[in-house]
């Protein structure tokens, strides 16, 4: 089977889940390519938003992630294969374990990507991105698309679901692995695992915990996804944007925190 793993590219989390993703498929023996979301569109770009907000932030936290994206983009130059077993880039997951792989800036559905995806022709494509597909790219693998996203599907769709969950004083969320459809996160769920978060308001913590389950949570969705069994989610429909003013007070006083 070929699979088409689609991923941010970023210095947070992502490195680590797409080798670890690529181990798991690898057991499997699937025919592995890659593909980076180098530029993320406006209305998606989580580090866009936090630079507009900074002021929403504190002094330590913008200097932690300043440095740490500095420091990252350093050493990715340096270690473009990564350092023993340490990845400073979404692509160097990719190019330690040899597999090809392509650039992506902003839009997926631009003639050029499509027509490399279908050179590819992939059986399936799994999405750990922000980017936006259409009908179109979704419709050329055989199996479908699934989508990596951090909450409990159907509640919290959307972005930065984490951030919400603890504005709105959760005790938990989790991971869940999904078809993509035409409507974002909306897809049947094949996948899903909760995350105690009563005693754990840091993003990054809870995150790095996402991530570092959902490798094998989408090996779970795809062979749920072949023998289409999928998940009955007792979860209230609800879908978020990027937090206003009002939801991030509620998130400070929930205790809630970057790092």
């Amino acid at each position: 089977m070929k699979v088409l793993v689609v991923a941010d590219e970023t210095h947070f989390y992502q490195p680590d889940f797409v080798n670890s993703l690529i181990h798991e498929l690898k057991k499997k023996n699937f025919e592995i390519f890659g593909s980076c979301a180098n530029k993320i569109e406006k209305k998606n770009n989580i580090e866009k938003y936090l630079i507009s907000k900074f002021y929403w932030l504190s002094f330590y936290e913008i200097f932690y992630l300043a440095f740490k994206n500095i420091t990252y983009l350093f050493l990715s130059y340096i270690f473009p294969f990564g350092f023993r077993n340490i990845y400073f880039s979404t692509k160097s997951a990719f190019r330690k374990n040899k597999i090809e792989f392509f650039n992506i800036n902003r839009n997926i559905n631009e003639k050029r990507y499509i027509d490399k995806i279908k050179a590819i022709n992939p059986d399936l494509i799994i999405n750990s991105s922000s980017l936006i597909f259409s009908d179109e790219v979704i419709g050329i693998p055989k199996l479908g698309c699934l989508n990596r996203h951090t909450s409990l599907l159907p509640s919290y769709r959307g972005l930065w679901p984490v951030l919400h969950a603890i504005s709105n004083n959760e005790k938990e969320i989790g991971v869940s692995i999904h078809a993509m459809t035409s409507q974002l996160d909306s897809g049947e769920i094949y996948a899903q695992k909760t995350i105690d978060i009563s005693d754990n308001k840091k993003i990054l913590s809870i995150y790095k915990i996402a991530f570092s389950i959902s490798s094998v949570l989408v090996l779970e969705a795809i062979d749920n996804l072949i023998n289409n069994k999928p998940l009955v989610s007792s979860n209230t429909k609800s879908y978020f944007t990027f937090p206003n003013k009002d939801q991030w007070n509620k998130f400070r006083k929930n205790g809630g925190k970057f790092i």
